[in-house]
């Protein structure tokens, strides 16, 4: 067992669940919920180890869940169809990425493949409301290029009803079925939103032509005369807006609400009469209903203060979830005409025998960055923390990096703290839920903010007297990773270890291996390979001599965002110079990782790692 530094003395942390209990634990996700009559509970879960599809019966429990696929490496997701007939499952090998689609029938239980090539990708499912197609979107013709497709139960055929350069997806039909709204994605903080007329192809952009503005959209409304978006349009914080289909104007909806919030989406219930709206609150999320036509306020569950998600109408029954750093995921079922009645849990979390209730909650802090602006982060300290105490930190960095931390039910951070360890999460600039003008703050070459971000949160921790230099340790995963690696490389003299999972280290390598279909979108985050000076400026490969701390490296070899070439690469520069360095490598993994055994593996490879350098 480690020793933790406290009050300038030894103390073991005290003795606890192992890490293999807290990697354990397990609760059912991504839940929907048939029609009446059958009204059966959908969801995904991994009591073997890794997500399938079950569902449970009307009337009975969670103990009597039925698994209903058994992929070798499970499913990425489900979609289910308004009359409850039917579902279609995207799944890929090995965590490649390369989603295949398969369609269930109900009643039946029959399982069929429906869209299967190794070299597409295929997903994005959204079905007509009439349940007797969907809309999905492919790769099929070129690798860079998404085109969105119709596919109809009957024919059991596919027709191309949009083609374009770049990433396209449907989004909504219109009630009759007629019309389909299609989002280009160009950047994180630009997207569009084009209505194609199914049976003649005519196709519109009903977002302001010439602008770039990030929509997300919620739907049509009652009569397809408006489709509501959730956008930053005109401002900094994303507010919902309505944009009228025959003019093209775009009116503000909800003027006055959640004024200097930013609003995380919004979903119609199966009629469209009643609107969800969720709001992000300091990084929790809190739910509200509105009446679609008048928008005026409707009461809604009394909930704990955390993060809800999951919504799913079915009738007036919806589902949600609700999540914060003490309470696991647990779905509910709330009736929208008994308002009255309190929800309903419909899953229970396997939680190993831990007592969850005792997991600590984090401090929303805000510290000050290089230039004077204000960072904010989420600081968990352990349970015997007493102030003035210098312990060994963690700080993890999330990927993206539009993206943000939330203070959601984390089993590898609560393992940590039980271990007497204290972590801080930033959301350094370049996140979201804070507003247009900080998500793009860290675009191109403004990369080296976002890195000295990540380096004052460390110089927080010891100007507060929580850690000491060499006792923190950089961890994080994707952008994360290549945060890990540039504030080693910036900073080494503040940093005891780091570990790096599926991180880019090379931005040129990266841009050039990447998949096709990603590269545009990375580019305009990071910078284009046509500068290649500037991204060999930001590449922690070429300042490997700087690097003082032991370094972890975990990646799987099926990756498709950041090929595990980026890991090799540093991992073979350092061991060139003699510096200790740990790999894990994954022959059935991508970018991360889905399988339990897996994550057991990395987890106490991790532990150990940490214990080694930092106690």
């Amino acid at each position: 067992m480690g020793l933790a530094l406290v009050g300038g003395c030894a103390v073991a942390p005290k003795a606890g669940p192992d890490v293999e209990a807290f990697v354990k634990m397990r609760w059912p996700v991504n839940a929907d919920l048939g029609p009446l009559p059958e009204r059966t509970l959908y969801f995904v879960y991994n009591p073997d180890g890794i997500n399938q599809l079950y569902r449970v019966p009307r009337d009975t429990s969670q103990d009597k869940a039925v698994k209903i696929t058994s992929f070798k490496d499970g499913i990425s997701g489900y979609r289910l169809s308004d009359d409850g007939r039917w579902i279609v499952v995207s799944a890929a090998a090995g965590g490649n990425e390369q989603d295949n689609l398969y369609l269930y029938q109900t009643s039946t239980g029959l399982l069929e493949p429906l869209l299967i090539n190794p070299k597409v990708v295929y997903g994005s499912v959204v079905w007509r409301r009439d349940s007797l197609a969907f809309a999905y979107r492919a790769n099929d013709e070129n690798p860079a290029d998404f085109h969105v497709y119709l596919y109809d139960l009957a024919t059991r055929a596919s027709k191309k009803v949009y083609a374009g350069s770049g990433h396209h997806e449907p989004v909504d039909f219109s009630g009759d079925g007629g019309r389909l709204v299609i989002m280009k994605v160009n950047s994180a903080s630009y997207t569009q939103l084009l209505e194609v007329t199914l049976a003649s192809g005519e196709t519109r952009e009903i977002t302001p032509k010439g602008e770039e503005w990030s929509y997300e959209p919620i739907g049509y409304t009652v009569g397809d005369q408006s489709f509501w978006v959730n956008t930053d349009y005109g401002g900094d914080l994303k507010r919902l807006h309505s944009i009228d289909l025959k003019t093209g104007e775009m009116s503000p909806l909800l003027a006055e609400f959640a004024k200097g919030r930013e609003i995380d989406g919004g979903g119609f219930n199966e009629d469209r009469s009643t609107l969800a709206v969720i709001v992000n609150e300091d990084g929790y999320a809190t739910l509200h209903f509105f009446r679609a036509f008048t928008l005026a306020p409707v009461r809604g569950p009394d909930l704990p203060k955390g993060l809800v998600g999951n919504l799913r109408f079915t009738g007036t029954m919806m589902l949600f979830s609700v999540e914060n750093a003490n309470t696991p995921g647990v779905i509910y079922q709330w009736d929208l005409a008994r308002p009255d009645t309190p929800p309903v849990a419909l899953t229970s979390a396997d939680t190993q025998g831990i007592d969850v209730s005792r997991f600590r909650l984090p401090e929303l802090v805000h510290y000050p960055s290089f230039d004077g602006t204000q960072i904010p982060a989420f600081l968990y300290l352990p349970e015997s923390y007493r102030r003035g105490q210098k312990i060994p930190f963690i700080v993890q960095y999330h990927g993206g990096p539009e993206s943000q931390y939330r203070p959601s039910f984390n089993r590898a951070f609560q393992y940590f703290l039980s271990r007497g360890y204290g972590i801080l999460a930033p959301n350094v600039r370049g996140s979201s839920g804070y507003g247009k003008a900080f998500i793009d703050a860290d675009n191109y070459q403004n990369r080296e903010k976002s890195v000295k971000d990540g380096i004052y949160a460390v110089k927080y921790l010891i100007n507060e007297g929580y850690a000491s230099p060499k006792r923190v340790a950089a961890w994080g995963g994707s952008y994360g990773g290549f945060m890990v690696m540039a504030t080693v490389t910036e900073a080494p003299e503040l940093f005891g270890a780091a570990c790096n999972i599926v991180g880019i280290v090379n931005f040129q390598t990266f841009l050039e291996q990447t998949k096709d279909y990603r590269r545009k979108l990375r580019e305009a985050e990071y910078g284009p390979l046509s500068d290649p000076e500037f991204l060999q400026s930001i590449s922690p490969i070429h300042k490997i001599d700087r690097i003082q701390a032991p370094l972890m490296i975990a990646h799987g070899l099926n990756d498709p965002r950041v090929p595990v070439g980026e890991a090799m690469q540093i991992a073979v520069a350092l061991k060139r110079r003699g510096l200790p360095v740990e790999e894990l490598y994954f022959p059935d993994e991508g970018h991360g990782f889905a399988k339990e055994e897996n994550r057991l593996l990395y987890m106490k490879q991790l532990a150990a790692f940490f214990d080694r350098y930092l106690r």
